[in-house]
């Protein structure tokens, strides 16, 4: 697995970074989210504990995924502003049963 990051944008507003990027698997399956943030929070010096991955799509016969994930500047500012849904996709919360 290898990843391209194709746009880090700066959202001062929200207090976060905003990076698209593409995953290049040839033979293997589209990668985890685990996998894709582990790799990202290294290469860019990310901190894992306020760096969100917000959705990897596939494409049908591609061996190219595109993907976008947020760091954010503190775990504060992250619980205020990712939905819950995408906290627990992630693995930052545990789903709470209702």
């Amino acid at each position: 697995m290898e990843i391209k990051v194709t746009e880090i944008k700066e959202n001062k507003l929200l207090g976060r970074k905003e990076i698209h990027f593409d995953v290049f698997h040839e033979g293997e399956a589209t990668p985890s989210r685990k996998d894709v943030k582990g790799k990202l929070v290294a290469m860019l010096d990310l901190n894992p504990e306020t760096t969100v991955v917000q959705y990897i799509r596939s494409f049908f016969g591609s061996h190219v995924s595109r993907g976008y994930a947020k760091a954010y500047e503190s775990r504060e500012r992250m619980m205020n502003v990712e939905p819950e849904y995408i906290l627990v996709r992630d693995g930052i919360l545990q789903k709470s049963e209702e």
